[in-house]
């Protein structure tokens, strides 16, 4: 046999029923969205194939206002290199650095990688034993 139920009774568990389905969903959305997030974590290059021209700057708090020279940037795909034909008093002229582009969660910054592991790396840039910086959407290449 079927349990009587009347019209009041099942409309209170269908409202029970809807309050705990819009409570519950958002809630694992959050949950389950930031764990994909973090899992994910691929950040798209904010520049495409080409040749740029950068502003190298020192990292040290006090330098880092000195006028430097423009670098070369070439990138294809993840490959970066950075190459001086400005002037060849301070840095050698031609290549300066070649690597992988990597973004460095820690830091949220781009890195001139050089192994997988250096995205995961706690210092990077500057005067660090870490990797090289470069910001790509100013178009700064960072050394120390």
């Amino acid at each position: 046999m079927f349990p009587v139920v009347s019209v009041a009774g099942a409309a209170q568990q269908h409202v029970r029923h809807i309050r705990m389905k819009t409570t519950l969903i958002p809630l694992l959305v959050v949950i389950l969205g930031s764990g994909c997030v973090a899992a994910q974590q691929k950040i798209e290059l904010p520049l495409k194939d080409g040749e740029y021209i950068f502003t190298h700057k020192f990292a040290e708090a006090e330098q880092h206002t000195i006028q430097s020279i423009k670098v070369t940037v070439k990138i294809k795909g993840n490959h970066i290199a950075v190459i001086n034909n400005d002037k060849f008093d301070v840095f050698p002229e031609g290549m300066l650095e070649e690597g992988t582009l990597m973004w460095h969660t820690k830091s949220q910054q781009w890195i001139i990688a050089h192994q997988p592991s250096d995205a995961d790396l706690d210092d990077v840039g500057g005067c660090s034993d870490g990797p090289t910086v470069i910001d790509l959407r100013k178009r700064i290449y960072w050394t120390c």
